[in-house]
């Protein structure tokens, strides 16, 4: 029997500020119905991690409560986001980097499951120059060369493009352009079969090329779904999870529980980053105390 994974995106879990908890409760009510064999994460865990590492020791412990074994990947409101920034936000540092490995243990790694291979990417470290890309790099190679014939997925946070990994426009919402090749060269070669990742807070399942690239909702919140102001992609922009079933031709079903609350923060997002950052960071929020703060200066 093929096994069945969950995937599950963008949960921004925080204990000193608690927006979207409510639907990560009913997350873990819906998992524990599902019975999943295994539960992947795609990233944005934490509410603000680069200024808040008790958010990232909030969401691992949250993590844990899980009814199935799980993997996670950091995305950019855990670790900072891509060199070079484009709308404001903090950037990936050695220093954030560790906050993350010292509460997950590993921002890459590679587990076989039924007849594949899933490997899970930093994605935000790619164009960093830190040490660890060429190294994520070699890794990502060693991995896929190493799978003796299994089908390969790879998951990371941002999407790798919207519509073709040629296309040239630099945007915050997907990889860099430049910094595609290496996953580039694997969908050329067809190495890799499938590609999950979260970031967009929208659902969408297409084939580019001859493989599959699946967007995973988000679980605490959706931006614009009334459709006005962010660019159309032909995602759906509701909270949600997805199931996966890997089979020879794998088999995607997007689940959005009735009782998951369907918050769109486009008011915090509309005119940038700016807002998102005062309501997530800074101050305290009702009277909690600050949390750990990453060293700005690393």
């Amino acid at each position: 029997m093929a096994p069945r994974v969950a995937l599950i995106s963008d949960l921004h879990l925080s204990r000193a500020k608690p927006y979207f908890h409510a639907n990560w409760e009913l997350l873990l009510r819906a998992l524990a119905e599902e019975k999943p064999d295994l539960v992947l994460v795609g990233g944005d865990l934490a509410l603000d991690g680069p200024h808040r590492e008790d958010d990232l020791a909030f969401a691992r412990a949250e993590l844990d409560r899980l009814p199935a074994p799980w993997h996670a990947v950091p995305g950019n409101h855990d670790v900072g986001n891509c060199i070079p920034d484009l709308r404001g936000e903090a950037v990936v540092t050695e220093a954030r980097q560790a906050a993350w490995l010292r509460h997950f243990g590993e921002d890459r790694w590679m587990l076989d499951i039924g007849a594949w291979r899933i490997i899970g990417l930093n994605c935000l470290i790619c164009g960093s120059g830190l040490a660890a890309e060429a190294e994520q790099e070699a890794f990502l190679q060693e991995a896929v060369a190493s799978a003796g014939g299994r089908p390969v997925a790879l998951l990371f946070h941002k999407p790798l493009c919207n519509a073709d990994p040629l296309e040239t426009a630099a945007s915050q919402s997907f990889w860099y352009p430049e910094r595609r090749e290496p996953v580039a060269r694997l969908l050329r070669e067809q190495a890799v079969r499938l590609l999950i990742s979260g970031h967009l807070h929208e659902a969408r399942d297409r084939v580019i090329d001859g493989a599959r690239h699946v967007w995973v909702p988000g679980t605490a919140f959706v931006q614009d779904i009334a459709g006005e102001w962010l660019p159309e992609r032909g995602g759906r922009r509701r909270v949600g999870y997805m199931m996966l079933e890997l089979a020879e031709e794998p088999r995607v079903t997007l689940r959005e529980p009735a009782a998951m609350i369907n918050i769109d923060i486009g008011n915090w997002l509309r005119g940038g980053i700016g807002h998102y950052g005062e309501l997530a960071g800074g101050a305290p929020f009702l009277g909690l105390t600050p949390a750990t703060t990453v060293d700005e200066a690393a």
